[in-house]
């Protein structure tokens, strides 16, 4: 049995998580997840690793798997300094940088459309029409879950994408990154070859577009349970 922490990207929530974590969970393991702070102006990167951390303070085992979706493979590696014995696990993921090289290979490897889909608001937070949420996110996701994930999609502070800093080296902490071979937001390829170089891994694919927990949870549950094991 392990603990996964299961931490959210941009503008989604602990929701997104709800029909992997049955799977995960009828094969022996725990899973946590929680809202991240996403819709307050002001917080950051590290503000939203700190929420993570203070929400599953006493709860989790000390090598517990971090599994960062998005957004989240900015946060995890964050997470790893106060959770000394953690495991990283990067699913359609960001790469936390530790250098300027790093930062703009990250920046290279995002799709040109994702920025120009986000609607903002008065406070500077985001949100993206159903259409552009469905291309993005949702593209092989059953229409009537991705309609329940459209509605709890969340308001994002859209400074906290663009004012990321540096990390200490982490490449030590990574267990394994899973990627999907027609996302839409982070380049496949590109994954794939950051993966390999960043971190000596051969990454592990799964069909289909960003959002894989919801299209396959059951598969990525085997992954995962796999990972583990």
């Amino acid at each position: 049995m392990s603990d996964f922490v299961l931490i959210h990207g941009g503008l989604h929530g602990a929701a997104c998580w709800d029909l992997l974590r049955p799977e995960l969970e009828a094969r022996g393991h725990r899973t946590f997840a929680m809202d991240l702070p996403i819709d307050q102006p002001g917080k950051l990167m590290d503000d939203y690793a700190e929420a993570a951390l203070a929400a599953i303070e006493g709860k989790v085992a000390d090598d517990a798997f971090l599994v960062g979706h998005s957004m989240g493979g900015m946060v995890i590696p964050r997470m790893v300094a106060k959770r000394p014995k953690a495991r990283l696990i990067f699913l359609c993921a960001g790469f936390a940088h530790t250098t300027e090289e790093e930062r703009l290979e990250g920046v290279a490897a995002v799709t040109g459309d994702f920025f120009g889909w986000l609607i903002p608001d008065d406070q500077g937070r985001v949100t993206m029409s159903r259409e552009n949420a469905v291309t993005a996110f949702y593209q092989d996701v059953a229409p009537e879950i991705a309609d329940r994930a459209v509605a709890g999609l969340r308001l994002q502070w859209a400074e906290a994408f663009a004012n990321v800093g540096p990390v200490a080296p982490y490449a030590d902490r990574v267990t394994q990154v899973i990627y999907t071979t027609e996302d839409r937001i982070i380049d496949p390829e590109r994954h794939r070859r950051m993966s390999e170089a960043r971190f000596g891994i051969t990454p592990i694919p799964l069909p289909g577009g960003h959002s894989p927990f919801l299209s396959h949870p059951a598969a990525l549950a085997e992954i995962l349970d796999g990972v583990a094991a």
